[in-house]
């Protein structure tokens, strides 16, 4: 793929998990930036931690560490910021949280939900608004029967 598009990556997210956190950070601190990738982030999940890199140009080759902004460190080239909240990696745009996978298909689950509540809802409206025209349309008829044979109990007696 790099040989493709004539350049390798722009961000790059490692996460460790185990081994020798401290060398491989480093070592790959050093590597990344002279293989031209713009930004490098790692995240160490046993301390739930954040350290964040940039190259301060294209032609730079020594990473430049990325100072966090109340805790969220800013990715140019994603156009995003990242922070670890509650032992997760969370995005941000502007300050708006992009949610993960099981957040949005619950939070579509509950608009789904209350959108089917409402629809529900306005189809009883109309049952009960079909019911109370039928139920009028039943008594006005019954009402005219009655007036027409009230009118011919009148004319009855009138002769």
């Amino acid at each position: 793929m790099v040989s493709a598009a004539g350049k390798g990556f722009d961000w790059v997210l490692e996460i460790h998990v185990g081994g020798d956190r401290k060398q491989n950070a480093e070592r790959n601190v050093t590597r990344y930036a002279r293989l031209g990738i713009t930004e490098y982030v790692i995240y160490d999940r046993a301390e739930n931690r954040l350290a964040a890199y940039r190259l301060a140009s294209p032609e730079a080759r020594v990473y430049t560490p990325i100072v966090p902004n109340h805790g969220l460190y800013e990715s140019r080239v994603l156009g995003l910021d990242v922070q670890v909240d509650d032992d997760r990696l969370r995005f941000y745009a502007g300050t708006a949280l992009l949610l993960e996978s099981p957040e949005l298909i619950a939070r579509v689950q509950a608009m789904h939900d209350s959108a089917q509540r409402r629809a529900d809802e306005e189809a009883q409206r109309r049952e009960e608004a079909e019911r109370l025209r039928d139920e009028a349309e039943r008594r006005r008829e019954q009402a005219e029967r009655e007036v027409e044979r009230l009118r011919a109990e009148l004319e009855r007696l009138k002769k």
